[in-house]
């Protein structure tokens, strides 16, 4: 039996990772570029962890020494910043530093807290937010009632403002191959009623606030 070493690997390549690349392989058939390209390695490196799952039934290799000095982040840290990131995946680096010093008692820099997440296999990328007031179950129910009508019949008739989302964030951190989502409550501005300008419609401007209908027609 072979035994091969974990030394000419992508260090980068974390545990979970490695696991989905035999998920890849063995469940999903795919081919070895195609698995490259989703974890950002060669495909020698596929194929390694692929032979290390093979001989040892696991991903890594259980004969092989560790390399270098002990890391300044444990395992208790790792799974604390992957689960505040899970909670609020907008946080910036150094927010994840002071938490980490404030919590788990760990002070390290800022180029550690990116070693650990390129360890984690997250990355930074731009957030599909989805609205906190959305309610699923109130959503079908509406189209269950009122599916069957064509939609060249409906009129939406409310009342009109500037979505305000300047206080907002727009990147955030997930896993790799993930979207990064932060439910957010929409905050708009002042809103104006339309009906104004529907009876009038010279009218230059919209009421502030609401209208009853008789006040109108």
């Amino acid at each position: 039996m072979l035994i091969r070493s974990e030394s000419d690997m992508a260090p980068q390549i974390s545990q979970q990772l490695r696991e989905w690349m035999v998920i890849w392989w063995y469940e999903e058939h795919k081919k070895a570029s195609e698995i490259a390209l989703l974890a950002g390695c060669s495909e020698s490196t596929v194929y390694q962890i692929l032979c290390l799952h093979c001989d040892f039934g696991q991903v890594n290799n259980p004969y092989c020494r560790q390399w270098g000095q002990p890391r300044t982040l444990e395992q208790g840290d790792m799974h604390y910043i992957h689960s505040i990131l899970e909670a609020n995946p907008t946080l910036y680096v150094d927010e994840i530093q002071q938490q980490l010093f404030e919590v788990q008692d760990v002070e390290v820099s800022i180029a550690t807290i990116f070693c650990a997440l390129q360890r984690l296999a997250i990355t930074h990328k731009h957030i599909a937010k989805e609205a906190s007031e959305r309610d699923e179950l109130v959503r079908a129910t509406w189209q269950a009632e009122y599916g069957d009508i064509p939609r060249e019949a409906f009129v939406w008739l409310d009342e009109s403002s500037i979505d305000d989302r300047t206080n907002q964030r727009c990147n955030g951190w997930a896993l790799l191959g993930c979207a990064c989502v932060q439910r957010d409550t929409f905050i708009r501005g002042q809103r104006f009623s339309v009906l104004p300008l529907v009876a009038h419609p010279r009218s230059p401007s919209g009421c502030r606030g609401c209208l009853a209908a008789r006040s109108v027609f």
